[in-house]
């Protein structure tokens, strides 16, 4: 580069010969790009929505303290899942079972089975179960079992056809499978509708 161009270069930085012009023409491109960015997000953001439910949102099967069998109590016992899930209708969580819950019928059903006895040890240190959690969703999100008990969402379908497996997987929830829920709902679909 010869000194005669590297002159000019530093008279175009110091703001001579349209070098200012440019450089507002710069920076309004690169807001405008930043506004359509952030208005738009479907062009560039992607929610879950084209994730199949019954296969990628699923992680693997979770080693629970207790090998509990959704299949086994739900399906073949016929035990309602709000029987083990008491707060489905109050409360944004569904609530995990006690050992007295467990125990209320199992200290009188296979009482002497070795996972039951597993059980008792726990009621008798007084300590709860370590359950590991199953389903995530990220921590700004709000969701509340209640409401959408009250409206009649049956459990499946967020948590899919879970009466038919003995180990549960581990799940996340992705924006998208809301979003489209409520959206074949007629439900709010509104940044405070699930982001409060």
């Amino acid at each position: 580069m010869s000194v005669a161009a590297v002159n000019d270069t530093k008279h175009w930085l110091r703001g001579g010969a349209g070098g200012p012009l440019l450089l507002v023409a710069l920076v309004v491109v690169a807001v405008a790009f930043l506004f359509f960015y952030y208005l738009y997000p479907g062009l560039h953001r992607g929610y879950g929505d084209k994730i199949p439910f019954a296969r990628a949102i699923f992680g693997g099967a979770l080693e629970q303290p207790i090998p509990f069998s959704h299949r086994l109590h739900a399906t073949d016992k016929e035990i309602a899942c709000q029987y083990c899930h008491p707060y489905t209708e109050r409360s944004m969580n569904a609530g995990l079972p006690t050992i007295g819950k467990c125990l209320g019928c199992h200290d009188h059903i296979i009482p002497e089975h070795e996972e039951i006895l597993k059980l008792k040890v726990y009621r008798e240190a007084g300590a709860t179960l370590p359950w590991k959690r199953v389903y995530y969703n990220p921590d700004h999100v709000f969701f509340p079992h209640y409401r959408h008990i009250a409206k009649g969402v049956q459990c499946t379908e967020c948590h899919g056809e879970i009466e038919q497996v003995d180990r549960l997987r581990q799940a996340t929830f992705y924006m998208g499978m809301c979003i489209n829920c409520h959206r074949r709902k007629n439900a709010p679909i509104t940044c405070v509708a699930c982001h409060q």
